[in-house]
């Protein structure tokens, strides 16, 4: 388990050795290259304990997005998020379909973090569960990894 603090998962998502999420599939799980990678923005995470849920932000295609990433329903995936465009950017596609883009970074961020392994020199860490609590100085979101060993980090090495 892995106690975050909105501070702690912003730098998470955007830590350097954290693989970028892959670009954004349609509806037909097709994969759109034609636009910007999506990345993940460090400020302005929030969480809320409540209702369970991670607010975090990302730009993609030139527009800001925003996901609420929450534990999925029981017999489904383990990450669930859902995204909403916050600001279309100067530059972005007037053409571009964002009810069908919401959708596909929905879909794409929820297999990023379902299947995503954080590689710490030999020693991996890929996403289980979590769960958000108010307990401490701050609210929290707790992460269950699950850690795959074939070797120890080197001392020394930064993460």
């Amino acid at each position: 388990m892995v106690a975050l603090t909105a501070t702690d998962f912003g730098n998470f998502i955007t830590h350097p050795l954290m693989k970028p999420p892959s670009p954004p599939m349609n509806s037909n799980n097709k994969i759109d290259r034609s636009s910007s990678r999506l990345t993940f923005l460090k400020n302005g995470v929030s969480l809320d304990p409540s209702l369970g849920t991670v607010i975090f932000y990302g730009m993609y295609a030139g527009s800001k997005w925003k996901f609420r990433l929450q534990r999925a329903a029981e017999n489904a995936e383990k990450a669930d998020i859902q995204a909403s465009l916050v600001e279309p950017g100067e530059n972005a596609d007037r053409n571009m379909n964002y009810e069908e883009m919401e959708k596909a970074l929905a879909l794409s961020t929820s297999q990023f973090f379902n299947q995503m392994v954080f590689e710490l020199d030999g020693t991996f860490l890929s996403f289980e569960d979590m769960m958000l609590t108010d307990k401490g100085r701050e609210p929290s979101v707790m992460l269950s990894l699950r850690i795959k060993v074939e070797k120890f980090p080197s001392p020394g090495i930064e993460f």
